[in-house]
């Protein structure tokens, strides 16, 4: 079943949506590369970055791929959350998304957090970053995880990948997570919905005039229509519950709701619309009144789907 709701955009977002499309006129924005935008975004790794003294950290290792986790201290986990990053496959885990991982984790007692920092294309191309995501949902199965206690969330190329991964977990009649949470999931890879064309002229991230998504590299010679790469094209029969999120002037407004309407009829599909928004607007955290109600949204849904 779908459950489509359509937010018209606050008067008090307007300013804010100024400022994303004001940044986005930056070259170094325009190319792809490391940003900083202080409170609002950063694309940078911090080495030193400090956790506050109420969360544990630590990184572990997966056959060489390194799994950020947090939990807070003297809490023994019992629900987890698999966070997958977005940066169209090409650009890394970051600061940002260290945030993010702290909003998710404040949501959830007994919850740990693990932020998987894939490996990247061109250098590794589809299948790294999928075989990496499943492995870690593996992982969490060996050390004693319930699957009905798990939630994987990503955005963007990350809100893709989770829906990939469990379709491969359906596909191979594996443990399935109990519900995903994607922002502007990006599941077509073929950048052929209709959006683009009736949204290339307002989309400021990846509308006319900026540099087109790479592609290729993390598709390399594959199938574009591969489902583990564009789960648009995937079957959603016995598929888990969505929670997704999607900007209005998004040039892949579609890539959410297309797979939105392919698994609305054996799954529970909650779809919040937000008007005038762009890209992953909810990274915006407290900036914006849209991301705010966005956070209040997933803070309700992981609270009802990791419950008992």
């Amino acid at each position: 079943m779908l459950h489509y709701t359509k937010h018209k955009q606050f008067m008090s977002d307007k300013f804010g949506v100024w400022m994303i499309k004001s940044a986005t006129k930056l070259d170094s924005v325009k190319e792809r590369k490391a940003v900083d935008f202080k409170a609002l975004y950063s694309s940078k790794l911090s080495p030193d970055y400090k956790y506050p003294k109420s969360i544990d950290f630590e990184i572990i290792s997966l056959d060489g791929v390194k799994v950020e986790v947090i939990k807070n201290v003297d809490q023994i986990p019992k629900y987890a959350l698999i966070q997958l990053h977005g940066g169209a496959y090409v650009m890394g885990y970051n600061d940002t998304y260290r945030k993010v991982a702290k909003t998710y984790l404040a949501f959830r007692e007994n919850m740990a957090v693990y932020s998987l920092r894939y490996s990247l294309a061109p250098r590794h191309p589809y299948p790294h970053a999928l075989n990496e995501s499943i492995r870690l949902f593996q992982y969490l199965l060996d050390q004693g995880y319930d699957p009905n206690n798990i939630i994987i969330a990503g955005d963007s190329a990350g809100g893709g990948l989770a829906i990939a991964t469990s379709l491969y977990l359906r596909d191979h009649n594996l443990p399935m997570p109990k519900a995903l949470i994607v922002m502007s999931p990006w599941t077509n890879l073929a950048m052929n919905g209709k959006s683009h064309e009736f949204n290339k002229l307002v989309d400021p991230m990846f509308g006319e005039g900026t540099q087109p998504l790479n592609v290729k590299a993390y598709v390399s010679d594959h199938d574009v229509t591969n489902p583990y790469i564009s789960p648009k094209y995937g079957s959603f029969d016995t598929f888990t519950d969505m929670l997704m999120f999607v900007g209005g002037d998004e040039l892949i407004w579609s890539d959410t709701m297309d797979v939105a309407e392919s698994a609305k009829e054996n799954n529970e599909i909650i779809v919040h619309d937000f008007e005038g928004m762009f890209h992953v607007f909810p990274l915006a955290f407290q900036k914006i009144k849209s991301s705010r109600t966005a956070w209040q949204l997933i803070q309700e849904y992981i609270q009802d789907k990791l419950r008992g």
